[in-house]
């Protein structure tokens, strides 16, 4: 849920219950405690509950995370993101011109305020009273404005002046703050002015400001020639930089790809191998997740499914995982290799991220069984050698909300565990790695 849950309760809930803390409604072996609660909430919200796993053993402490990204941690590009989703159509479009400009983020961000009108200057910080005097410190005779700082102060001027063809100098100088910024960053034919105007716009706004700062700040000269040739060759050197790395990006962005045959391979004499996957369905946003446990003859030593409740892909292949190696611990497993197609699963368990980590609970409970009295080994495998997993996933869709251990492989199953055994591979494109 984005909100708290007494904003979407049903009935009203005694003080008694509201005291309560996460802990109060959590066992460590059964789970959740839902008669305590769902009856308080709408079926929506009980779903989302489902699938969030509590760990005592993890001892992380509530923590507060940025939930428009996925690893919870602030970007520039999610708060652009976000505004763009609340924005108006047309503020919508602009936005989205800023987020694609070939500048650093720092620069877009910077653009972003100045459009805003969110910019330090005197007329802004008097208007917060942070100072009495909103004149321009250069100048001296005129409020320090946005547009002031960046057009129409006089050494500025000079740069704009030197940059804009003569002819058309009359309208690049007369428009007002709004109409300057959405001309100059829409502009597609940039005529006789520098051909990714709107990029070179943006690098050139940033740099007089950062030297504006250094002569305030720092007491810099602002020498007429010199300024000028600054932001022109620092502008023109970034676009340079990022021409050149765009170039080595789009050579190296096609990778070679080449066919290959995939299958279901058995672990080696002594170890298991277990298969898990995950899914969340698009049209009702229902996880789930099955795994399967083989030995060396591709033998079932167990399975499982999970019918997790309302949450992403990546969640549901977290809880395959989790539920697969409890499955193998409890079947006495000294030596496994646990086998997902989830790429991202892999490198989240790998990276021990941040704690902020909206799954930061279940990663940690991951980890902590992996660094259990045993040997773990977790691969990436295609979706063409997790089949069976696949299959138990979906299948999951079947069964009452929870985690249900198989002691048999369904009848339907038998079909796809045959074809494993017998090697049955199945073609993939597959990218070339190097040597």
């Amino acid at each position: 849920m984005q909100v708290p849950l007494l904003e979407v309760t049903t009935m009203e809930v005694p003080m008694e219950v509201r005291s309560r803390s996460v802990a109060d409604y959590w066992e460590e072996e059964g789970g959740w405690r839902f008669e305590d609660f769902e009856g308080y909430l709408p079926p929506e919200a009980i779903n989302k509950i489902r699938s969030i796993l509590l760990d005592p053993l993890t001892s992380n402490e509530d923590t507060m995370f940025w939930k428009h990204t996925a690893n919870g941690l602030f970007s520039a590009k999610s708060a652009f993101q976000t505004y763009f989703a609340e924005a108006a159509p047309q503020d919508s479009a602009f936005w989205r011109r800023i987020w694609k400009l070939h500048c650093p983020e720092r620069v877009r961000f910077f653009v972003w305020l100045a459009t805003k009108e969110k910019l330090s200057t005197n007329s802004r910080r008097k208007i917060r009273h942070l100072t009495l005097d909103d004149k321009c410190p250069i100048c001296k005779h005129t409020a320090e404005t946005n547009v002031h700082c960046l057009r129409d102060c006089t050494p500025t001027r000079k740069i704009w002046e030197d940059l804009v063809p003569p002819h058309e100098h009359n309208t690049f100088f007369a428009e007002d703050h709004t109409s300057w910024f959405q001309m100059n960053l829409n502009m597609r034919d940039s005529g006789e002015r520098h051909e990714d105007w709107p990029s070179f716009f943006a690098l050139v706004c940033w740099y007089i400001w950062k030297y504006r700062n250094e002569y305030i700040f720092q007491g810099k000269k602002l020498a007429g020639s010199s300024f000028i040739n600054y932001v022109k060759s620092k502008a023109t050197g970034w676009l340079q930089a990022w021409e050149r790395t765009s170039l080595q990006l789009d050579c190296n962005s096609k990778p070679t790809r080449t066919d290959r045959l995939v299958c279901w391979g058995a672990p080696p004499r002594g170890w298991s191998k277990m298969n898990t996957d995950g899914a969340a369905q698009g049209s009702t946003g229902m996880a789930t997740a099955g795994g399967i446990l083989r030995d060396s003859d591709g033998d079932w030593l167990g399975g499982f499914c999970c019918k997790i409740g309302t949450g992403s892909a990546i969640l549901a292949e977290l809880w395959g995982i989790h539920q697969g190696l409890l499955t193998a611990w409890n079947q006495n497993t000294q030596f496994l290799i646990l086998k997902t197609d989830s790429q991202l699963a892999i490198e989240l368990i790998r990276k021990r991220e941040d704690p902020v980590h909206p799954h930061s609970t279940i990663l940690t409970a991951i980890r902590r069984l992996m660094a259990q009295n045993w040997v773990v080994q977790l691969v990436h495998t295609y979706r063409e050698g997790n089949r069976a997993a696949d299959w138990l996933s979906k299948h999951s869709l079947v069964y009452p909300f929870g985690t249900h251990e198989l002691m048999n492989p369904p009848s339907q199953l038998q079909q796809i565990l045959l074809e494993d055994t017998l090697g049955v591979s199945f073609p993939r494109m597959v990218v070339q790695t190097q040597n």
